[in-house]
């Protein structure tokens, strides 16, 4: 395997751990509107919900942030850029007027401990039929981030996930949707200490708490809103995991769903561990990580430690005694990235020459590995990760029972527990993503679709669409790959490369399939 492979393979590993972010960023501004000054936000009136309930509103009417008209929505997506006005393009003018509101709720950790998370209510309004009346409600799960300030919502230039929320508020509010987008517990104003990434159970919990006490505020907004009794859930990366996740869990609970439609999510999560953790490249691949991914690995170490604390009995068994301290609380971070080395939160180096295998690798390779005060994991916890997988391999490519294993690993326990291959969708679900997207790999749709077959789905209730492939005659996501092509299509005219992940997870596919996913959710309506 040369050098190339040996890097995506373990680009797909850190996708599993980081969830992927996507569309959260914004293009340079090269002519910018004039501004129109959001609601200046004032404190809390009304009732107020500190009991600890799930589901609980803590403020009641929750804040409006900033109020925008057709016309005031077309100026803060140009302020976004070249991307704002992309996202015009694709959503059409805005039928409605939106408000944003920023609502806190009461919702459970990784392991049910009580604590608070906050998320964004996009409400639609107008003369127009589209914004008056019953409304459909669609909830929307965004990517993961090692940042701590996610606030969706938040149409600032430069803001975390601008990007992404200027595409549901066009895409969806302003045309009529009920919008709630939880920012997840651990992110924000939450109390939690810790992002619960990728715990199946817990994002479900979220995102159904977030939805309770959403609706509580319905009858006391400035523009009160009535349900048409039509749920969608969609979300792209991390967020497409918590859709799937989240459909699960609604549908074993009795709560209707019209339809959902999760985006490049890595649902069948075990397969990039356990094909690129058991890789002979190993440690090629993880010799080559960067601050960020070894965030990524911390955020997800700790949610699988306050899940199911397992994972070690001290921090000092996964972690270099100089770093075990404080690793349960690093991520999300409000520092900088990059300063984490530099301040000495984070060490140089991932893995330490004390590593079995070091020895073989070239000079140059061997110049990644430090010694184990340079680095962060212990060789020991990680080498017999690593033998559990070769030595107990799991079946985690069939269709019919992928999960029939029983891993003796405790983290290799873990990510078995969260693949989502263990339910079948009564209602129809659409699963895009790019055949070309090293950072979620498309065969998490394909794979998650044969083990829907294997186990009775109703025909043609599941869709899966790669998005980066031609228009077909009468093909009803043709706008959704026009999208996708015509984003490629800019990033190579601006000297960019299209197959990194950032361009094509990040841009292409996101654009493509949040498109696919309005363009779906229009044969319910």
């Amino acid at each position: 395997m040369d050098k190339t492979i040996s890097t995506l393979c373990i680009a797909t590993f850190f996708a599993a751990l980081s969830g992927c972010g996507g569309g959260s960023g914004s293009s340079a501004v090269a002519v910018t509107p004039p501004p129109t000054p959001p609601v200046t936000p004032t404190a809390p009136v009304g009732e107020t919900d500190t009991s600890g309930a799930r589901g609980a509103l803590l403020f009641n009417p929750p804040l409006l942030t900033r109020a925008l008209d057709p016309a005031g929505l077309v100026q803060a997506l140009g302020r976004l850029g070249d991307f704002g006005n992309q996202v015009l393009a694709v959503a059409g003018q805005p039928k409605c007027s939106v408000d944003f509101h920023q609502f806190e709720y009461s919702t459970v950790g990784a392991a049910g401990e009580t604590t608070t998370a906050s998320g964004s209510l996009m409400v639609p309004s107008g003369s127009d039929p589209a914004c008056s009346g019953k409304r459909p409600l669609l909830m929307y799960g965004h990517g993961s981030s090692t940042q701590r300030n996610v606030r969706v919502g938040d149409l600032t230039p430069g803001a975390p996930f601008a990007g992404t929320s200027a595409a549901v508020a066009a895409l969806y509010a302003a045309h009529g949707y009920i919008v709630v987008a939880p920012n997840y517990a651990g992110y924000d104003t939450s109390t939690l200490s810790y992002h619960p990434h990728h715990i199946a159970d817990q994002h479900a919990k979220d995102m159904i708490d977030a939805l309770t006490a959403a609706r509580k505020a319905f009858a006391r907004l400035p523009h009160p809103v009535v349900e048409n009794g039509k749920l969608f859930l969609t979300g792209y990366s991390e967020g497409g995991y918590v859709t799937m996740a989240t459909h699960r869990a609604m549908q074993a609970a009795g709560i209707s769903v019209t339809a959902s439609a999760p985006l490049s999510g890595n649902y069948a999560e075990s397969v990039s561990y356990e094909t690129t953790l058991g890789s002979p490249e190993v440690l090629r691949g993880l010799g080559q990580v960067n601050t960020e991914s070894m965030l990524d690995l911390v955020l997800q170490f700790t949610a699988w430690q306050k899940a199911y604390a397992n994972l070690y009995a001290a921090p000092t068994e996964l972690y270099q005694a100089g770093y075990a301290a404080s690793m349960e609380t690093l991520a999300p971070t409000l520092l900088p990235i990059n300063s984490l080395v530099g301040s000495g939160k984070l060490p140089p180096h991932l893995l330490a020459r004390d590593m079995p295998g070091y020895a073989s690798l070239p000079a140059a390779e061997q110049a990644n590995f430090g010694t184990p005060e340079q680095s962060l994991l212990k060789s020991d916890y990680i080498s017999a990760l690593f033998n559990d997988i070769i030595n107990h391999p799991c079946p985690v490519t069939a269709a019919g029972a992928p999960l029939d294993c029983k891993p003796a690993h405790p983290m290799r326990a873990a990510w078995f527990k969260n693949d989502l291959r263990t339910w079948v969708p009564t209602v129809p679900v659409l699963m895009c993503g790019g055949h070309g997207d090293d950072e979620v790999p498309f065969n998490n749709a394909t794979l998650t679709q044969a083990y829907f077959n294997a186990h009775g789905v109703a025909p043609k209730l599941v869709t899966v669409l790669d998005v980066d492939t031609p228009a077909l005659a009468n093909d009803p996501y043709a706008s959704a790959k026009s999208v996708f092509a015509e984003a490629r299509r800019r990033v190579i005219a601006a000297n960019g490369d299209p197959t990194s992940q950032e361009n094509y997870h990040g841009y292409m596919a996101f654009a493509g399939c949040n498109v696919a996913a309005r363009d779906f959710f229009k044969t319910f309506e």
